[in-house]
């Protein structure tokens, strides 16, 4: 059994100098932990839409994404701008582009289950004007019509504009040999016929791939080498786990470093070859996500540790993937969306298109205070299981993170530098790892999907500022 986690223990709270809340249980504090921060030192760019969302492309197919009704507009504001992908398996697997003026074949293709028109291209432009985020969407090349694929990028070219950062050419194509999309022997040669001809039809630089399922696959690195004059982004997709991921597992220390090096051979050819690169599907484990793991407060600590990690090591963004079904429930070919960070809480606010977070979007809204700026080597002098990331703004304020992923309180001491000055605490917390509970300041997102947490203030004193963080919590500092 996990504890609460507070916002901030009684001792931490008096040392920032604000009212503490009284709470029926006690826990000693730990060990003594100094994170440092070196601020003369700046490194590589944290870049605004780092962290973003992820959905099927059957969301545009059934309606979903609509400005017009339920909240999402106000959920996608509240995280501020960012990036949108538009794909994953349906799009290869099931949808079926239908252009302007004309109807849907009758009888459908036996392999049809969504349809996606300029009509719901126009649906995601309102919602990316009103909500000021920008876009990759996929064609499917998984079942390649090339009239069909032509057509659709002039729409999409049409409709979407600058709001458009790149058309992925097809979904985990590493897989289609396994999803009878390809006959067997399919291989990276193959693949790269298929992505010429999409890219052909693209016809501008605005292209991204592969998208493979295999993070460490040698189909990115090769595709970088080959067509980065073609290309504007690397992209490939990543899970923590499968089906036997653990709290535990999740977050310990070693998950962060293993994801880190399954990333880095082709982090490493994308930069080779000028080309960012993002994980454009990520989460905490295929298949839909493990339940009680996955929709638990402890996935709100893992996405910031990976976004923040992933960031620092040179990566574009993540892109965070979900489900706008009923929560918990299965909601395209049997899967499961567990991991989703927005979902319905009945089959009628699903088709109000009115949605509840869970605990991995307050980890998200948590990344995404860090804003954007540089990187500041950070050393953290402890054995526990803490995380630190620091990022000087291009505001010119200084933000730290830390994640406090250990079982017991730990009294962290900031050392940043410089003068006296005045700050602020945000602080994630929930009532167990392994319950849905989640708040930031005691504040939740309200059924309009607005977000006003409070910060508490506190004081940089002689280039120190002192907190007591509790238990499996996170917090973001404001310099």
């Amino acid at each position: 059994m996990y504890r609460r986690a507070a916002a901030l223990t009684a001792a931490g709270l008096a040392i920032l100098g604000v009212a503490a809340p009284v709470h029926a249980e006690t826990t000693n504090v730990g060990a003594a932990v100094t994170v440092s921060v070196d601020s003369a030192h700046p490194g590589g760019r944290l870049a605004a839409d780092a962290v973003g969302l992820s959905f099927e492309m059957r969301e545009l197919g059934i309606g979903n994404l609509d400005p017009a009704k339920g909240n999402m507009t106000q959920l996608m504001r509240t995280l501020g701008p960012s990036n949108l992908r538009i794909g994953g398996n349906t799009l290869d697997r099931d949808t079926l582009w239908v252009p302007a003026g004309q109807t849907p074949p009758d009888p459908k293709p036996a392999w049809v289950e969504d349809i996606v028109t300029p009509n719901d291209l126009k649906r995601l432009r309102s919602l990316l004007d009103a909500t000021n985020w920008k876009a990759e969407v996929g064609v499917n090349v998984g079942r390649w019509d090339p009239a069909l694929a032509a057509d659709q990028v002039r729409t999409m070219d049409r409709i979407l504009g600058k709001r458009l950062v790149a058309v992925e050419c097809g979904n985990e194509p590493d897989q289609w040999e396994g999803k009878a999309l390809r006959p067997p022997g399919f291989a990276y040669p193959q693949y790269h016929a298929d992505w010429s001809a999409c890219a052909d039809v693209v016809g501008h630089g605005r292209i991204a791939g592969p998208d493979t399922a295999g993070t460490s696959s040698s189909w990115a690195s090769s595709l970088a080498a080959d067509e980065h004059a073609r290309m504007s982004m690397l992209t490939v997709h990543q899970y923590a786990s499968g089906p036997d991921i653990t709290i535990d597992r999740m977050l310990a220390p070693g998950q962060i470093t293993a994801q880190l090096k399954a990333v880095s051979s082709n982090l490493a050819a994308a930069t080779a070859n000028g080309l960012p690169m993002r994980v454009d599907e990520a989460n905490s484990a295929y298949s839909g996500g493990v339940d009680g793991v996955s929709n638990k407060y402890a996935s709100a600590l893992w996405v910031i540790d990976y976004g923040l990690s992933m960031a620092q090591a040179g990566m574009a963004g993540v892109n965070i993937h979900g489900g706008l079904g009923v929560c918990n429930d299965p909601i395209w070919n049997g899967k499961f969306q567990r991991y989703t960070p927005i979902c319905a809480s009945s089959k009628a606010y699903e088709l109000a298109q009115q949605y509840k977070v869970m605990p991995i979007y307050y980890g998200i809204w948590m990344t995404r205070q860090l804003g954007s700026g540089r990187f500041l080597p950070v050393t953290v002098n402890s054995t526990n299981n803490i995380s630190a990331y620091a990022v000087k703004g291009n505001d010119g304020r200084t933000r730290i993170a830390v994640v406090q992923k250990d079982t017991a309180p730990a009294e962290i001491t900031l050392a940043v530098g410089g003068r006296d000055r005045a700050a602020s605490v945000l602080a994630m917390t929930g009532t167990g790892l392994d319950q849905e509970a989640t708040t930031i300041q005691d504040a939740t997102v309200d059924a309009a999907g607005r977000f006003h947490p409070v910060p508490s203030s506190a004081r940089v004193e002689a280039g120190q500022l002192t907190l007591t963080v509790a238990a499996g919590s996170a917090v973001v500092v404001t310099l």
